[in-house]
């Protein structure tokens, strides 16, 4: 899966559960889920657990912290995808 696909994926679950129109168009990648897109931490649990179904990975809970930018969630699974196809 490309960046831009996690991307994207990343944006329809948020827009799902926030009920927005957020896009890699609008959003750049260093913005702070909490602080730019109000992204709470109830809010984040679902949508960990949402993408985790969406991209078929597990995200073990020590690793969803320190997490603060679109960026950072993407580089989480795309590590994740890594590991996996390897």
């Amino acid at each position: 899966m490309t960046q831009k696909n996690l991307m994207d994926t990343f944006f329809s679950v948020v827009n799902d559960i926030k009920k927005t129109a957020f896009s890699a168009d609008i959003i750049a990648p260093d913005f702070h889920l909490g602080g730019d897109l109000g992204i709470d931490s109830r809010e984040m649990l679902e949508i960990w657990y949402d993408l985790e179904k969406a991209v078929g990975v597990t995200v073990p809970d020590p690793e969803k912290r320190d997490i603060y930018t679109v960026q950072d969630v993407i580089n989480v699974l795309e590590a994740k995808l890594a590991l996996e196809t390897a």
